[in-house]
């Protein structure tokens, strides 16, 4: 699994044409809020201190006056879906809590590429207050 979840395997996978397919399609997004805080509580305490920022991610992806830089967006929108979709690398309905382990690497990655994102929104959020 390592070499599968490798940084740049993510990045190939999540900056595919399939995936900007997927993410654009509006019944991703409702996916996506519709099972976010369920799929978000069984891996929150894996996420360790990072759990806030994939919160934010999240928000990001959901706030219409927030532009997001494209790939990035992408990348946001693809690892909430993973997140949140039934079909994994390593299912959790067979493998328990093992299983969130791909979703976890998953949403890592997404927070390392989207970081400078994550900063310039949290500034965002603070001056529109």
């Amino acid at each position: 699994m390592n070499n599968m979840m490798s940084d740049e395997n993510l990045a190939e996978m999540f900056t595919s044409s399939e995936t900007e397919k997927v993410v654009n399609e509006p019944s991703t997004m409702e996916r996506i809020q519709a099972d976010f805080e369920k799929s978000f509580e069984s891996v929150k305490d894996k996420l360790g201190d990072s759990w806030e920022d994939v919160r934010t991610i999240y928000d990001m992806a959901l706030d219409k006056s927030f532009t997001m830089e494209k790939k990035v967006k992408i990348v946001v929108i693809g690892a909430l879906a993973y997140l949140v979709s039934p079909v994994d690398l390593l299912p959790e309905r067979v493998l328990g809590p093992i299983g969130l382990a791909d979703d976890v690497a998953v949403l890592f990655f997404a927070l390392k590429y989207a970081r400078p994102e994550i900063e310039r929104y949290r500034k965002f959020k603070a001056t529109a207050q």
